[in-house]
């Protein structure tokens, strides 16, 4: 005789428990990158929800002060309050359920001795699950830790992480094909997550 086993419904996670969706994509959004600012539009394609339930997330937000708000021209840009009480528990929280710089950045604390800058590719996602865009840049050890981790942050926000590490010489290698090769990968939309140019394979001692 077979026993079928029916398995439990799935637990709601914290993010779930807590807030609705919109606020959750909402604060993935601007705690993701706390340290840039966002337009009304950038909220809503990032956040893939109406423009209705994005406004009134931004307006409830900001009037809590959870968010800054500030004009560029005729622009409203919104930004996390670095200044507000809440702003470190966010941060953590977002990091550890719905954010994807921080949920990169924790998987990169596990490879510091190889990763030495890091940057996730800003881009639109035209889908939820986008994949996310990694540029490393360290040394290569071969052991599979840099994947490992990359790996672990794919699991963690249950969205593919698609990433480069680049050496100082497979860099050498791509300059001598194409000098502006750096330039180019550079001049691209960035949230840096890990040091920044200044320390573009810089080895720890």
């Amino acid at each position: 005789m077979v026993t079928k086993h029916t398995p439990p419904p799935p637990r709601a996670s914290l993010a779930d428990a807590l807030f609705p969706k919109v606020r959750q994509r909402v604060l993935a959004v601007l705690f993701d990158a706390p340290q840039r600012s966002f337009f009304m539009g950038e909220v809503i394609a990032l956040a893939h929800s109406g423009t209705g339930a994005v406004q009134r997330e931004l307006a409830d937000l900001a009037a809590a002060g959870v968010l800054t708000v500030h004009k560029q021209g005729k622009q409203k840009h919104y930004q996390a309050n670095a200044d507000a009480p809440v702003f470190d528990a966010l941060s953590a929280l977002v990091g550890k359920t719905i954010g994807v710089n921080n949920v990169i950045r924790a998987s990169l604390a596990r490879v510091s001795d190889q990763v030495n800058a890091a940057f996730v590719v800003d881009q639109i996602p035209t889908a939820p699950q986008t994949p996310v865009t990694v540029m490393l840049f360290g040394n290569d050890a071969g052991n599979g830790a840099v994947s490992d981790a990359m790996q672990g942050a794919a699991n963690t926000l249950a969205r593919q992480v698609s990433f480069t590490l680049h050496t100082a010489d497979s860099v050498a290698a791509a300059l001598e094909q194409d000098s502006r090769f750096l330039t180019r990968l550079l001049q691209s939309p960035k949230t840096w997550i890990v040091g920044s140019e200044d320390t573009l394979f810089t080895q720890a001692s």
